[in-house]
């Protein structure tokens, strides 16, 4: 063995591993993820059979180990469910998204924006456009990354994360890389519905005399909402007025509202 083999053998051995980050994160660009959900449509025959990632490859002529590297994160986002170990299906959303994507693409993905708006990254972006108008890709990154766990070598995908958003029409993203909020009609329907049941449960709780049911119907619900806050500047009037807003559109009466201060340990 040469001298730069021994070298190059030695620096694989000591080379430090790299953290993953808590949550799963994709491999590939918006456009191959949309390819690859398509895939496992044509593949499965639109979910009626369980298929393996080799399967979706043939299918789109894109490589195993792109496909495969993204499995996991289509999978947290709830667009494939995994019946037994290494075989996938599509979800119910997926396969009307890659049906009707051939004849009117943009009203299709309305069936994406509502697995988003469920999955974490799409809690993370209604959370932030609940107080701001607008952020920065690099404001919003650093919002995802915290909820990830991500570390700096987890840049590129996280890169890729915000694309697959904008690409969902979950939020626009202008010339300059400005975010803003985009079509949320999937979650102001979840709220609409949510209010429903809070305002069910708190008419069974008056109709009736019995202290357990009326404690059961108070407890249904709780909401934990996280607000970081990149400045002390950010803390106005204005954002106090959004945030309560929000709460009283879900409808929960005389909400109780706990706050803990931290530093971030980065600014020190």
């Amino acid at each position: 063995m040469s001298e730069d083999q021994e070298q190059s053998e030695q620096q694989k051995k000591t080379k430090t591993p790299k953290l993953a980050a808590e949550k799963a994160l994709p491999f590939s660009g918006a456009d191959a993820l949309v390819k690859i959900i398509k895939g496992y449509v044509v593949a499965s025959n639109a979910g009626e059979s369980p298929i393996k990632y080799s399967d979706v490859a043939s299918v789109t002529g894109l490589g195993q180990t792109t496909v495969s590297s993204n499995n996991n994160f289509l999978s947290e986002s709830q667009i494939l469910a995994s019946p037994k170990y290494g075989y996938y299906v599509p979800s119910e959303e997926a396969i009307r998204f890659a049906r009707e994507a051939a004849w009117d693409e943009e009203k299709a993905k309305s069936y994406l924006r509502r697995l988003v708006a469920r999955c974490w990254y799409g809690q993370v972006v209604v959370q932030n456009f609940a107080l701001r108008s607008s952020l920065s890709r690099s404001e919003m990154k650093k919002s995802l990354a915290i909820k990830a766990g991500a570390t700096e070598g987890d840049n590129p995908a996280l890169e890729r994360l915000i694309d697959f958003i904008v690409y969902t029409g979950l939020v626009l993203e202008d010339e300059s890389g400005t975010l803003t909020k985009g079509n949320l009609d999937e979650v102001e329907a979840t709220t609409s519905s949510l209010t429903q049941t809070v305002e069910q449960m708190r008419i069974v709780a008056q109709g009736t005399d019995n202290v357990h049911v009326q404690q059961k119907c108070k407890a249904v619900m709780s909401i934990v909402l996280h607000v970081h806050l990149k400045d002390w500047n950010d803390l106005t009037p204005e954002n106090a007025a959004r945030l309560r807003d929000w709460i009283d559109k879900v409808g929960i009466p005389n909400p109780k509202v706990e706050t803990e201060m931290g530093t971030n340990p980065s600014s020190n």
